[in-house]
């Protein structure tokens, strides 16, 4: 027999779904001594979860009787020892056996034990999650629930070893704010050792961080974190040093639960022969290089306008979708505030479509002056209209703000073709609530921005609920 034994994180090393109700069962009925009442704790277990325990009291010095045998168990074992002593067992079982019921009877503390008897043609595995107890007159009680180990592990222990990629399962670490600030290491395979230069043992249980700096510096943790906040898979390829060599890995992050999967395919022999059949190796190089920064580019092109460097409507819909998922998992709040330049057709008709841009173009620059630039997000999205995405922001802040910029910008004068024109602007703000949706705080930040254009211009409106809104037409 070849016991392995946790004392720790019990739930997550035990394979059979019955388990955590048995110890939530057994943390709610233990005493300040550490054991649960026998009685009781049978009373919340079903039939089904009762047929797999064993109970078992002190016998003599060394010894344990057997006061019940689930039928459960005998079908595991394969045999019955209810009314018969442990050391009737055959060893190296028995004594095993003994020392554990020993050690839990000793430290008063739950304790999950997974066994295998080896045999010449075949390995048998097990658990048993083993149970400090009591009688109803105090005596020493152990209550053991038995359970053939689970294939499935075996399974999946199996393909992780057998695959050529490097395989780990990560689980995120939150902040009191619930922020993912670091993840911890599950399992992982012997490949994921080679890559990592780490053995497997220091890997398990480990700070993925802490372990993989350079991954983190290389920018990877950023799509970790993205993975287990947006629910997506990431797949793409890193260089890097392995063994003073230099290697190109396959990189795929999938989310499982509130972690994900990360694993390493070895691509580099494809990678070279890339670069034997087409080009050098700086070449190659330096196209990725090209490559890459003309799809970021692309990429940024696509969500912005190009007059104002403001987000488009595109790019701003993606920031609030965002921005609405956040607000929902941290329960903080945010605002939009909706602006709309007054009489901006006036300016083009009578100065011309070059002096209009030029007006959008320091109206979006003082937008910018105004906001936090690492938090709040600026967008055009329409002609003359933006709108601003205030995050932690309560409608009465996001007053304040709308009230300070229209301020500034009445109290500004822009030079046009010699002259000097000034300009106004309207204002509607509305506070957002993460279950009404992204439709709902933009109709009411534009019904609140109507309302401040029918109110007579240059001022600051606040939405009133509810946002079922129809949006009239006004001229500008």
């Amino acid at each position: 027999m070849i016991p392995t034994v946790h004392t720790s994180d019990i739930r997550d090393h035990a394979t059979a779904p019955e388990a955590g109700a048995i110890l939530d069962a057994f943390a709610e009925l233990a005493g300040e001594d550490g054991r649960a009442p026998v009685d009781a704790l049978f009373a919340r277990l079903d039939e089904a979860v009762a047929s797999g325990i064993e109970l078992l009291e002190p016998w003599g010095e060394d010894d344990w009787f057997y006061l019940r045998y689930g039928p459960a168990v005998t079908a595991t074992y394969g045999l019955d020892m209810a009314g018969r002593l442990v050391s009737e067992m055959p060893e190296p079982s028995a004594q095993a056996y003994r020392e554990l019921l020993h050690r839990v009877r000793r430290e008063r503390k739950p304790m999950l034990a997974v066994l295998q008897s080896l045999a010449v043609q075949r390995v048998r595995s097990w658990e048993k999650l083993i149970l400090p107890c009591k009688a109803p007159c105090g005596a020493d009680r152990i209550a053991t629930f038995v359970t053939a180990r689970l294939s499935r592990e075996d399974l999946l222990t199996a393909v992780l070893e057998a695959s050529q990629d490097g395989i780990m399962s990560v689980r995120a670490v939150r902040d009191p704010q619930g922020r993912v600030v670091d993840a911890v290491i599950v399992t992982a395979n012997q490949q994921a050792s080679e890559y990592s230069g780490h053995p497997v043992w220091r890997l398990v249980h480990g700070s993925f961080k802490a372990l993989f700096p350079g991954l983190v510096a290389r920018r990877v943790w950023d799509r970790c974190v993205r993975v287990i906040e947006e629910r997506a898979t990431e797949r793409f390829e890193i260089n890097i040093s392995h063994r003073r060599l230099d290697t190109w890995l396959r990189v795929t992050i999938v989310p499982l639960d509130d972690g994900f999967v990360i694993s390493f395919c070895d691509v580099t022999d494809l990678k070279y022969a890339l670069i034997e059949a087409e080009c050098s190796r700086e070449e190659l190089a330096a196209e990725i290089e090209q490559r890459l920064a003309l799809e970021q580019e692309l990429r940024r092109l696509s969500h912005t306008d190009e007059l104002t460097q403001a987000l488009n409507r595109r790019g701003f819909d993606a920031a609030l979708r965002r921005e609405i998922a956040l607000a929902g998992r941290y329960q903080r709040p945010f605002s939009i505030v909706a602006v709309d330049i007054d009489h901006f057709k006036r300016i083009n008709d009578v100065h011309g479509h070059a002096a209009g841009d030029r007006v959008l173009g320091a109206v979006a620059e003082l937008l910018r002056s105004a906001v936090r630039a690492d938090a709040d997000v600026i967008g055009r999205i329409g002609g003359e209209e933006f709108v601003l995405l205030l995050p932690s922001t309560r409608k009465e802040g996001a007053m304040a703000l709308a009230e300070r910029i229209r301020e500034r910008l009445a109290a500004q004068s822009f030079e046009v073709a010699g002259e000097r024109i000034s300009v106004s602007a309207s204002f509607g703000v509305a506070e957002g609530a993460p279950e009404a949706g992204e439709d709902a705080v933009m109709r009411a930040a534009d019904a609140a921005l109507y309302a401040a254009k029918r109110s007579g211009r240059n001022r600051v409106c606040l939405a009133r609920p509810p946002a079922e809104i129809v949006r009239p037409q006004l001229a500008s």
